[in-house]
């Protein structure tokens, strides 16, 4: 498969799997909505295809098949099925319903602060998962985060993902504007702290999209921004401790939201 675009006509079907409407055509890959063959003349399409276009987009699905065949966690992307060795290879996801995290920040409203920490939580939970098995995401940012009607947060986009190191010949991979210092200058320097790293500026967008001006609330999440923003890799906390202090901070800041109905002011009277 060569760099250029893949111009040749997609077949309706890859494998087992019908192709509908596009969801993302980019220019390493496309995204179409999906349903299985068996399923002739259903209206649900509640699977996702993603289709290589070019090498480049060939090596990220075979990345997220192998990424897959380890990680299982109920906040990060499953996936069912996939072709890497597919004249179009492809890989099967199911179609998650909700809006991206970065349409919530640029046009949903503002929510409580519990909510918000409550979003990065399931965020770093899904990473926490995927650092135990010795995973790195390599490219967390609030276009590859859905957010469902109930708050569940999922992480998508695997095609980026590494186990162990990477060349030191690597390009650079991910988003720049999330970028940790050490990968805009050396990008085989990817590693579990420059995931926390972008986990840290999407908290940081958070806190300029809730609904409290409570410094006293604030602060706390300020420090722990502090830390995993750290410019030196090192001195950034683990997932596993940012999960913990997340919830700690949930907790802390619930009571702002929680007020006694009338009812209950009347039992304790």
């Amino acid at each position: 498969m060569s760099n250029r675009h893949v111009q040749r006509e997609l077949p309706s079907q890859l494998g087992i799997w019908r192709l509908g409407q596009v969801i993302h055509d980019g220019t390493e890959n496309a995204v179409f909505r999906a349903q299985p063959v068996d399923a002739s003349g259903s209206p649900r399409w509640d699977y996702a295809v993603k289709v290589a276009k070019t090498e480049e987009g060939w090596e990220g699905i075979a990345r997220c098949m192998a990424a897959a065949g380890s990680l299982s966690h109920p906040n990060l992307i499953t996936v069912l099925d996939g072709d890497i060795r597919s004249q179009f290879p492809y890989v099967v996801m199911p179609r998650i319903a909700g809006d991206s995290m970065q349409w919530n920040l640029q046009r949903g409203p503002r929510r409580p602060l519990p909510v918000a920490l409550w979003f990065v939580r399931q965020m770093c939970q899904a990473l926490e998962s995927m650092h135990g098995a010795g995973w790195v995401h390599g490219d967390i940012k609030p276009a590859n985060l859905i957010i469902a009607a109930n708050g569940h947060v999922t992480l998508l986009d695997l095609g980026y993902s590494f186990r162990g190191t990477l060349a030191e010949s690597s390009p650079f991979r991910g988003t720049p504007a999330y970028a940790s210092p050490e990968l805009l200058t050396n990008p085989s320097a990817a590693s579990h702290a420059s995931d926390l790293y972008a986990a840290g500026r999407i908290l940081w967008d958070w806190l300029a999209h809730v609904e409290t001006d409570n410094e006293l609330l604030l602060s706390p999440v300020c420090e722990l921004v502090e830390q995993m923003a750290d410019e030196t890799p090192q001195r950034r906390p683990s997932a596993t401790h940012v999960v913990q202090a997340l919830l700690r901070l949930e907790i802390d800041s619930l009571g702002e939201h929680i007020e006694p109905s009338q009812t209950e002011f009347r039992r304790v009277a």
